[in-house]
């Protein structure tokens, strides 16, 4: 064999020993990732449209409703972009848990798209508000199950 025989056949070993390791991390990267995006996204929900929602801030004539409307309006459409983030990131996975939950998140972003087109109109009710909580604690629910569970992460959100 010849020197430059010897030299290919070296470097397509060491690119055979390193790249099979970068595939698990990718995979590792993109639970985290994953997990992430999602955690922003339930805190942005659940800190600026949920609980001024429980509170009552969303109601016809409370205190500083437009205001609740303006930032539940923005978080929403931020938890939307988020949860849209981590959808590219499940459909791009080879991870099985990823792929089974990218279905469920393709429902939530459309979830998210009804409500925020709802909120824009000045119109939230009991109903909108049960489906995306149903939504996102399934999403959750089938997370952890497969061993990445999802916790609210703080985010500062632009504007609010």
């Amino acid at each position: 064999m010849t020197t430059s025989a010897v030299r290919r056949l070296t470097v397509l070993a060491s690119i055979a020993v390193v790249a099979g390791p970068l595939s698990t991390s990718h995979a590792i990267l993109d639970k985290t990732r994953f997990v992430a995006h999602l955690g922003v996204a339930y805190y942005a929900f659940h800190h600026w449209v949920l609980a001024p929602y429980r509170a009552g801030r969303f109601a016809s004539g409370a205190a500083g409703r437009t205001a609740a409307f303006a930032k539940g309006g923005l978080a929403l459409l931020f938890a939307a972009h988020e949860v849209n983030v981590a959808e590219k990131v499940a459909h791009t996975s080879h991870d099985p848990v990823l792929q089974k939950l990218d279905g469920e998140l393709v429902k939530l972003k459309a979830s998210f798209t009804a409500i925020g087109n709802r909120a824009k109109a000045g119109q939230l009710n009991d109903s909108d508000i049960q489906s995306l909580t149903d939504a996102t604690t399934q999403i959750g629910s089938d997370s952890a199950a497969g061993g990445h569970p999802i916790r609210d992460v703080a985010a500062p959100i632009p504007g609010l």
